[in-house]
């Protein structure tokens, strides 16, 4: 089992009146960034700015490092819809794939799902 996602989650820095709060994207490898973010504005639960291991579910984003993630040289989307997980997603834009309330058991699922991809397929 890989290193717990959420203990990977820093915040980006924001100016203190600022009131949303990001997490920065995990990239890995040369295939992908992943985003997990929570708070107010997010399909995160609670919906509330706590701390990265106090969420239940996080709202996830998927997108490949150089290019569109649903089609294409750089597409692997037709490769990852097979896994259990990618039922949950839907295509914001051809370069970024959404999901919301992923528990984070799937959260982790989807972290490892990602890292062997990585591992075993080559950058076009």
């Amino acid at each position: 089992m890989a290193q717990d996602v959420r203990t990977l989650l820093t915040e980006v820095d924001r100016p203190a009146d600022d009131e949303d709060r990001w997490f920065k994207d995990i990239r890995i490898g040369d295939w992908f960034f992943l985003s997990l973010q929570g708070g107010p504005d997010q399909e995160s639960i609670p919906r509330a700015m706590v701390g990265a291991m106090d969420y239940e579910a996080f709202e996830v984003s998927l997108q490949t490092v150089h290019g569109v993630i649903s089609y294409g040289k750089w597409g692997v989307w037709e490769q990852l819809s097979a896994l259990p997980w990618a039922a949950r997603f839907h295509r914001e834009t051809p370069l970024l794939m959404v999901a919301g309330e992923v528990p984070v058991a799937e959260v982790q699922r989807i972290y490892e799902d990602l890292l062997e991809f990585a591992r075993t397929h080559p950058v076009p």
